[in-house]
């Protein structure tokens, strides 16, 4: 990480931390860390979409500083992705920050929800939550706080969630960047794209069924790989059905059975 960048961000948690956690009561801290694990459920999946984004930042020609320096600065993968064949194509810098803002409108509105929870925040405050905001932190502070309380613990739980969403994007994006060299040019953007998928299913997958079905999926494909026309695909779904659904019959079964 260069100094220049990693300088003002240590200074901004250093000055959280002093303001915030230390005069935090017990109740505050403990939506805290509530709010870091409800993040940390997802974190599979942000570290991998993380480590697709700064795999494609180095892949596409910036130098090493400008990767990180991009990561840190513009924290948002669409933009980021968006903005780089615009960079490499000499566009003016008028399109590239047009494209950067229409692609990042969501969080104009994102960060009009939750302003009425923050209005009474500083500048600077006001600043920081907004840099930190995120799909999953807006969607999962909006789920808890729907209305606008006088809970004292909305802050801490939101920055709990946000801090470890920062941490781990920056963590998969700088790893993406500095391992993207070991990484087979042949490989492309098909296996980008199937980290990215392995992130979105992976914590979908909590039933007992779900586990069966994805197991058994995953060794059909393998298994039948030389099959022409992708076939192993189609009897590796096939397969996910019958188990999951051959696994949830039995499971309701000895639920039934355990009741009697």
């Amino acid at each position: 990480m260069p100094m220049g960048l990693s300088l003002p961000i240590i200074e901004i948690q250093c000055h959280l931390d002093r303001e915030f956690i230390v005069s935090w009561s017990v109740q505050q801290k403990a939506a805290f860390f509530e709010g870091s694990q409800r993040m940390s459920r997802a974190g599979f999946a942000i570290l991998t979409w993380a480590l697709v984004t700064g795999v494609a930042m180095a892949g596409s020609g910036i130098s090493l500083a400008e990767s990180i320096g991009m990561s840190l600065l513009v924290f948002a993968g669409s933009a980021q992705l968006a903005a780089l064949p615009l960079i490499l194509g000499n566009f003016p810098i008028w399109t590239i920050w047009l494209t950067a803002i229409v692609v990042n409108l969501r969080f104009v509105i994102a960060s009009a929800a939750i302003q009425p929870h923050f209005k009474d925040k500083s500048l600077w405050q006001r600043f920081v939550i907004g840099y930190l905001n995120g799909d999953l932190t807006f969607a999962f502070f909006i789920s808890r706080y729907p209305v606008v309380t006088a809970d004292s613990c909305r802050l801490p739980f939101y920055l709990g969630m946000s801090l470890t969403n920062w941490t781990i994007w920056q963590t998969g994006s700088i790893l993406g960047i500095l391992l993207s060299s070991f990484i087979p040019e042949g490989w492309g953007l098909g296996f980008a794209g199937t980290l990215a998928l392995i992130g979105i299913v992976m914590p979908m997958i909590e039933s007992k069924s779900a586990k069966y079905a994805a197991g058994s999926a995953a060794a059909v494909a393998i298994i039948a790989v030389s099959l022409p026309y992708k076939l192993n695909l189609i009897l590796a779904i096939l397969t996910a059905v019958i188990v999951g659904m051959a696994t949830d019959k039995q499971l309701m079964a000895k639920k039934q059975r355990s009741e009697v």
